[in-house]
């Protein structure tokens, strides 16, 4: 119990919302059903259920057991190339290196912000090719939070009167 407190808000909101999807379309495919009495498209939000299902499980185990890793830092810089399905992101963690990651289109990050993000923990090598490497791990991105966190000393920059 106490693992999943420790657990950072987005991942835990994230294994609601992926149950809360299978539910509400087992939901409406049973009120469809008892008023029109469609088996198939009960049929297949049952097998939509049981995939959201099985889906938030795999996701609860791994923050149960603790198996992902926190990156953070500001984003300095946001690129992408023609005809790919990834935006390459820099970050700077506290301690001033580099960090550059590759993400999905769909991660909006605009640079200046501080940024958290989550991924789960593997051990797979890296075959050199930025595109091999983006699309083979495609499932170990989970989420990130925008914003500083709680114990994070600030780094704005301070007005200062002249």
């Amino acid at each position: 119990m106490e693992q999943w407190l420790n657990t950072p808000f987005t991942l835990r909101l994230k294994v609601f919302l992926i149950l809360l999807m299978g539910i509400s379309s087992l939901i409406i495919a049973a009120i469809v059903f008892f008023l029109s009495h469609d088996r198939l498209l009960l049929i297949l939000s049952g097998i939509i259920f049981g995939c959201c299902l099985f889906r938030s499980t795999g996701l609860l185990i791994v923050l149960l057991r603790g198996d992902y890793e926190t990156i953070m830092g500001i984003c300095t810089a946001v690129s992408s190339q023609p005809l790919r399905r990834y935006h390459k992101i820099e970050l700077t963690d506290s301690q001033g290196a580099a960090i550059i990651l590759l993400l999905g289109k769909q991660v909006k990050i605009k640079p200046g912000g501080y940024y958290c993000f989550y991924f789960r923990k593997a051990s797979r090598p890296s075959l050199g090719s930025e595109y091999l490497d983006a699309s083979l791990s495609t499932d170990l991105f989970l989420g990130y939070d925008s914003g500083m966190p709680e114990g994070h000393p600030e780094t704005k920059n301070q007005d200062t009167a002249e």
